[in-house]
Protein backbone atom coordinates (compact mmCIF):
# COMPACT_ATOMS: atom_id res chain seq x y z
CA UNK A 1 0.00 0.00 0.00
CA UNK A 2 1.45 3.35 -1.04
CA UNK A 3 1.63 6.05 1.59
CA UNK A 4 0.84 9.62 0.65
CA UNK A 5 2.15 12.68 2.42
CA UNK A 6 -0.59 15.27 2.90
CA UNK A 7 0.21 18.78 1.75
CA UNK A 8 3.71 17.76 0.64
CA UNK A 9 5.80 20.77 -0.31
CA UNK A 10 7.60 20.40 -3.66
CA UNK A 11 11.39 20.72 -3.44
CA UNK A 12 12.80 24.21 -3.88
CA UNK A 13 14.45 24.29 -7.36
CA UNK A 14 17.22 26.55 -6.07
CA UNK A 15 18.16 24.20 -3.25
CA UNK A 16 18.04 21.20 -5.60
CA UNK A 17 20.39 22.98 -7.99
CA UNK A 18 22.77 24.10 -5.26
CA UNK A 19 22.78 21.07 -2.99
CA UNK A 20 22.16 18.16 -5.36
CA UNK A 21 24.10 19.34 -8.42
CA UNK A 22 26.41 21.92 -6.87
CA UNK A 23 28.46 22.04 -3.69
CA UNK A 24 25.81 23.68 -1.49
CA UNK A 25 24.15 27.01 -0.88
CA UNK A 26 26.21 30.01 0.26
CA UNK A 27 25.08 32.94 2.41
CA UNK A 28 25.04 35.37 -0.51
CA UNK A 29 23.03 33.21 -2.93
CA UNK A 30 19.87 34.78 -4.36
CA UNK A 31 17.62 31.74 -4.01
CA UNK A 32 14.67 33.41 -5.68
CA UNK A 33 16.66 34.31 -8.79
CA UNK A 34 18.20 30.84 -8.97
CA UNK A 35 14.81 29.14 -8.56
CA UNK A 36 13.41 31.09 -11.53
CA UNK A 37 15.78 29.20 -13.85
CA UNK A 38 17.64 26.58 -11.82
CA UNK A 39 18.64 24.57 -14.88
CA UNK A 40 19.96 27.66 -16.64
CA UNK A 41 21.92 28.63 -13.54
CA UNK A 42 23.74 25.31 -13.62
CA UNK A 43 24.31 25.33 -17.37
CA UNK A 44 25.82 28.81 -17.23
CA UNK A 45 28.76 27.46 -15.25
CA UNK A 46 29.48 24.97 -18.01
CA UNK A 47 30.03 27.84 -20.45
CA UNK A 48 32.80 29.50 -18.42
CA UNK A 49 36.22 29.32 -20.05
CA UNK A 50 38.54 26.73 -18.47
CA UNK A 51 36.13 26.42 -15.55
CA UNK A 52 37.42 22.96 -14.57
CA UNK A 53 41.14 23.78 -14.61
CA UNK A 54 43.43 24.47 -11.67
CA UNK A 55 46.28 26.43 -13.15
CA UNK A 56 49.79 26.53 -11.73
CA UNK A 57 50.08 29.96 -13.40
CA UNK A 58 47.68 31.35 -10.79
CA UNK A 59 49.71 33.12 -8.11
CA UNK A 60 47.84 31.17 -5.41
CA UNK A 61 49.03 27.92 -7.00
CA UNK A 62 52.60 28.94 -7.76
CA UNK A 63 54.02 25.98 -5.85
CA UNK A 64 52.19 23.30 -7.83
CA UNK A 65 54.35 20.93 -9.87
CA UNK A 66 53.44 19.08 -13.02
CA UNK A 67 53.51 15.31 -12.76
CA UNK A 68 57.01 15.00 -14.24
CA UNK A 69 58.54 17.44 -11.76
CA UNK A 70 56.60 15.90 -8.85
CA UNK A 71 57.71 12.37 -9.74
CA UNK A 72 61.32 13.47 -10.19
CA UNK A 73 61.22 15.15 -6.77
CA UNK A 74 59.87 11.93 -5.25
CA UNK A 75 62.51 9.83 -7.02
CA UNK A 76 65.28 12.08 -5.73
CA UNK A 77 63.87 11.99 -2.20
CA UNK A 78 63.52 8.20 -2.33
CA UNK A 79 67.15 7.85 -3.44
CA UNK A 80 68.26 10.11 -0.58
CA UNK A 81 66.21 8.13 1.94
CA UNK A 82 67.67 4.87 0.64
CA UNK A 83 71.20 6.20 0.91
CA UNK A 84 70.50 7.34 4.48
CA UNK A 85 69.20 3.88 5.43
CA UNK A 86 72.22 2.16 3.93
CA UNK A 87 74.75 4.50 5.50
CA UNK A 88 76.84 2.59 8.08
CA UNK A 89 75.93 3.55 11.62
CA UNK A 90 78.82 5.11 13.62
CA UNK A 91 80.09 3.29 16.67
CA UNK A 92 78.69 5.99 18.94
CA UNK A 93 75.62 7.82 17.65
CA UNK A 94 75.82 11.54 18.46
CA UNK A 95 72.71 13.66 18.90
CA UNK A 96 70.90 14.14 15.59
CA UNK A 97 71.97 17.28 13.79
CA UNK A 98 68.98 18.47 11.77
CA UNK A 99 70.78 21.44 10.28
CA UNK A 100 72.20 19.64 7.24
CA UNK A 101 68.86 19.05 5.54
CA UNK A 102 69.58 15.40 4.80
CA UNK A 103 66.83 12.79 4.57
CA UNK A 104 68.06 11.13 7.77
CA UNK A 105 68.12 14.43 9.65
CA UNK A 106 64.62 15.29 8.48
CA UNK A 107 63.34 11.88 9.47
CA UNK A 108 64.76 12.17 12.98
CA UNK A 109 63.38 15.67 13.43
CA UNK A 110 59.89 14.61 12.35
CA UNK A 111 59.92 16.76 9.19
CA UNK A 112 57.46 15.27 6.65
CA UNK A 113 58.88 13.97 3.37
CA UNK A 114 58.83 16.10 0.24
CA UNK A 115 55.88 14.08 -1.10
CA UNK A 116 53.75 15.23 1.84
CA UNK A 117 54.52 18.86 1.02
CA UNK A 118 53.52 18.36 -2.62
CA UNK A 119 50.33 16.57 -1.60
CA UNK A 120 49.42 19.34 0.87
CA UNK A 121 49.83 22.03 -1.79
CA UNK A 122 47.67 20.05 -4.22
CA UNK A 123 44.98 19.46 -1.61
CA UNK A 124 44.92 23.16 -0.72
CA UNK A 125 44.57 24.16 -4.39
CA UNK A 126 41.71 21.68 -4.83
CA UNK A 127 39.99 22.99 -1.69
CA UNK A 128 40.38 26.61 -2.79
CA UNK A 129 38.94 25.78 -6.22
CA UNK A 130 35.87 24.17 -4.67
CA UNK A 131 35.43 26.95 -2.13
CA UNK A 132 35.39 29.61 -4.84
CA UNK A 133 33.12 27.73 -7.24
CA UNK A 134 29.55 28.85 -7.77
CA UNK A 135 27.41 26.81 -7.93
CA UNK A 136 30.14 24.11 -8.01
CA UNK A 137 28.42 21.90 -10.59
CA UNK A 138 31.71 21.42 -12.46
CA UNK A 139 33.62 20.65 -9.26
CA UNK A 140 30.99 18.03 -8.46
CA UNK A 141 31.70 16.47 -11.88
CA UNK A 142 35.46 16.65 -11.29
CA UNK A 143 34.97 14.84 -7.99
CA UNK A 144 32.90 12.16 -9.69
CA UNK A 145 35.44 11.45 -12.43
CA UNK A 146 38.44 11.63 -10.09
CA UNK A 147 36.76 9.01 -7.93
CA UNK A 148 35.93 6.91 -11.00
CA UNK A 149 39.54 6.98 -12.18
CA UNK A 150 41.09 7.04 -8.71
CA UNK A 151 44.68 6.32 -7.77
CA UNK A 152 45.54 5.60 -4.14
CA UNK A 153 48.31 7.33 -2.23
CA UNK A 154 48.51 4.16 -0.13
CA UNK A 155 50.46 2.72 -3.08
CA UNK A 156 53.50 4.72 -2.04
CA UNK A 157 55.19 8.08 -1.90
CA UNK A 158 55.51 8.42 -5.65
CA UNK A 159 51.72 8.27 -6.13
CA UNK A 160 51.29 10.65 -3.22
CA UNK A 161 53.53 13.12 -5.02
CA UNK A 162 51.71 13.01 -8.36
CA UNK A 163 48.06 12.30 -7.39
CA UNK A 164 47.13 15.98 -7.53
CA UNK A 165 48.90 16.52 -10.85
CA UNK A 166 47.10 13.42 -12.17
CA UNK A 167 43.73 15.04 -11.50
CA UNK A 168 44.85 18.37 -12.97
CA UNK A 169 46.34 16.80 -16.11
CA UNK A 170 44.20 13.75 -16.91
CA UNK A 171 40.76 14.59 -15.51
CA UNK A 172 40.10 18.32 -15.32
CA UNK A 173 40.94 19.21 -18.96
CA UNK A 174 38.45 16.60 -20.23
CA UNK A 175 35.66 16.70 -17.67
CA UNK A 176 33.33 18.62 -20.00
CA UNK A 177 34.54 16.89 -23.15
CA UNK A 178 34.59 13.38 -24.62
CA UNK A 179 34.85 10.38 -22.32
CA UNK A 180 37.23 8.69 -24.79
CA UNK A 181 39.70 11.58 -24.50
CA UNK A 182 39.65 11.41 -20.72
CA UNK A 183 40.05 7.64 -20.81
CA UNK A 184 43.15 7.86 -23.00
CA UNK A 185 44.66 10.62 -20.86
CA UNK A 186 44.06 8.66 -17.65
CA UNK A 187 45.50 5.37 -18.91
CA UNK A 188 48.58 7.09 -20.37
CA UNK A 189 49.33 8.94 -17.15
CA UNK A 190 52.38 7.81 -15.15
CA UNK A 191 50.33 7.90 -11.91
CA UNK A 192 47.92 5.27 -13.24
CA UNK A 193 50.64 3.15 -14.83
CA UNK A 194 52.61 3.11 -11.58
CA UNK A 195 49.55 2.59 -9.37
CA UNK A 196 48.35 -0.44 -11.36
CA UNK A 197 51.81 -1.94 -11.90
CA UNK A 198 51.95 -1.72 -15.68
CA UNK A 199 55.65 -0.94 -15.38
CA UNK A 200 56.04 -4.56 -14.29
CA UNK A 201 54.04 -5.99 -17.21
CA UNK A 202 56.20 -7.50 -19.93
CA UNK A 203 55.13 -9.42 -23.01
CA UNK A 204 56.32 -13.00 -22.51
CA UNK A 205 57.28 -13.18 -26.21
CA UNK A 206 58.85 -9.72 -26.30
CA UNK A 207 62.60 -9.16 -26.39
CA UNK A 208 62.61 -8.08 -22.75
CA UNK A 209 60.32 -10.94 -21.71
CA UNK A 210 62.54 -13.58 -23.26
CA UNK A 211 65.68 -11.97 -21.87
CA UNK A 212 64.40 -11.52 -18.31
CA UNK A 213 61.89 -14.35 -18.08
CA UNK A 214 59.11 -11.96 -17.09
CA UNK A 215 55.43 -11.99 -18.01
CA UNK A 216 52.16 -10.09 -17.90
CA UNK A 217 50.73 -8.09 -15.06
CA UNK A 218 46.96 -7.85 -15.66
CA UNK A 219 46.12 -5.18 -13.07
CA UNK A 220 45.71 -2.27 -15.49
CA UNK A 221 43.83 -4.26 -18.13
CA UNK A 222 41.42 -5.70 -15.55
CA UNK A 223 40.82 -2.34 -13.89
CA UNK A 224 40.07 -0.67 -17.23
CA UNK A 225 37.52 -3.31 -18.23
CA UNK A 226 35.98 -3.94 -14.81
CA UNK A 227 35.88 -0.43 -13.35
CA UNK A 228 36.88 2.27 -15.85
CA UNK A 229 34.72 1.19 -18.79
CA UNK A 230 32.54 -1.91 -19.32
CA UNK A 231 31.83 -2.89 -15.72
CA UNK A 232 31.99 -6.30 -14.09
CA UNK A 233 28.98 -7.51 -16.10
CA UNK A 234 30.11 -5.82 -19.31
CA UNK A 235 30.54 -8.98 -21.35
CA UNK A 236 34.29 -9.49 -21.28
CA UNK A 237 36.09 -12.71 -20.39
CA UNK A 238 39.35 -13.65 -18.74
CA UNK A 239 40.76 -14.22 -22.22
CA UNK A 240 39.91 -10.59 -23.04
CA UNK A 241 41.74 -9.40 -19.92
CA UNK A 242 44.86 -11.38 -20.84
CA UNK A 243 44.81 -10.25 -24.46
CA UNK A 244 44.28 -6.62 -23.47
CA UNK A 245 47.10 -6.85 -20.92
CA UNK A 246 49.36 -7.95 -23.78
CA UNK A 247 48.31 -4.96 -25.87
CA UNK A 248 49.13 -2.64 -22.96
CA UNK A 249 52.64 -3.99 -22.44
CA UNK A 250 55.27 -1.36 -23.13
CA UNK A 251 53.11 1.42 -21.66
CA UNK A 252 55.34 2.57 -18.84
CA UNK A 253 57.00 5.43 -17.01
CA UNK A 254 60.61 6.35 -17.56
CA UNK A 255 62.69 5.49 -14.50
CA UNK A 256 65.11 7.59 -12.47
CA UNK A 257 68.11 6.73 -14.64
CA UNK A 258 66.36 8.00 -17.77
CA UNK A 259 67.15 4.98 -19.94
CA UNK A 260 63.85 5.24 -21.86
CA UNK A 261 63.27 8.98 -21.64
CA UNK A 262 62.92 11.88 -19.23
CA UNK A 263 62.39 10.40 -15.75
CA UNK A 264 58.75 10.41 -14.65
CA UNK A 265 57.24 10.77 -18.13
CA UNK A 266 55.05 8.35 -20.08
CA UNK A 267 57.06 6.30 -22.56
CA UNK A 268 56.40 3.31 -24.78
CA UNK A 269 59.00 0.56 -24.52
CA UNK A 270 58.86 -1.57 -27.69
CA UNK A 271 61.21 -4.14 -26.16
CA UNK A 272 58.58 -4.99 -23.53
CA UNK A 273 55.57 -5.00 -25.87
CA UNK A 274 53.95 -8.35 -26.61
CA UNK A 275 54.29 -8.86 -30.39
CA UNK A 276 51.46 -9.93 -32.66
CA UNK A 277 47.75 -9.26 -32.85
CA UNK A 278 45.39 -8.98 -29.89
CA UNK A 279 41.77 -10.13 -29.79
CA UNK A 280 39.44 -8.17 -27.52
CA UNK A 281 35.65 -8.56 -27.33
CA UNK A 282 35.61 -10.40 -30.63
CA UNK A 283 37.63 -7.82 -32.56
CA UNK A 284 41.18 -8.40 -33.76
CA UNK A 285 43.69 -5.58 -33.35
CA UNK A 286 46.73 -6.03 -35.59
CA UNK A 287 50.23 -5.57 -34.25
CA UNK A 288 50.94 -1.88 -34.01
CA UNK A 289 52.97 -0.99 -30.96
CA UNK A 290 51.42 1.63 -28.70
CA UNK A 291 48.57 2.23 -31.13
CA UNK A 292 47.20 -1.28 -30.61
CA UNK A 293 45.92 -0.57 -27.08
CA UNK A 294 44.90 2.97 -28.03
CA UNK A 295 42.62 1.60 -30.76
CA UNK A 296 41.11 -0.86 -28.28
CA UNK A 297 40.49 1.90 -25.72
CA UNK A 298 38.71 4.05 -28.29
CA UNK A 299 36.44 1.14 -29.22
CA UNK A 300 35.71 0.24 -25.60
CA UNK A 301 34.81 3.88 -24.86
CA UNK A 302 31.99 3.71 -27.43
CA UNK A 303 30.41 0.45 -26.24
CA UNK A 304 26.93 0.47 -24.74
CA UNK A 305 28.12 -1.30 -21.58
CA UNK A 306 30.57 1.54 -20.97
CA UNK A 307 27.83 4.15 -21.33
Amino acid sequence: MALSVPNAVPPDPALVALNHFGLGAKPGDDLGKIAADASGYLKAELELLDVALVSADDSKNAGLLDSTAAIQASMAAAAERKAAREKPAPAMQPAADTSDGSAEAKRKSGVPPVEADIYRDEAQARFDKALGAAPGFVERLVGFWSNHFCVSTAKGQLVRACAGAFEREAVRPFVLGRFADMLLAVEHHPAMLFYLDNRQSTGPDSRAGKRRGRGLNENLAREILELHTLGVDGGYSQADVTSFAGALTGWTMAGRKGRLGEPGTFVFDPDAHQPGEAVLLGKTYPAGGMGQAEAALNDIARRTATA
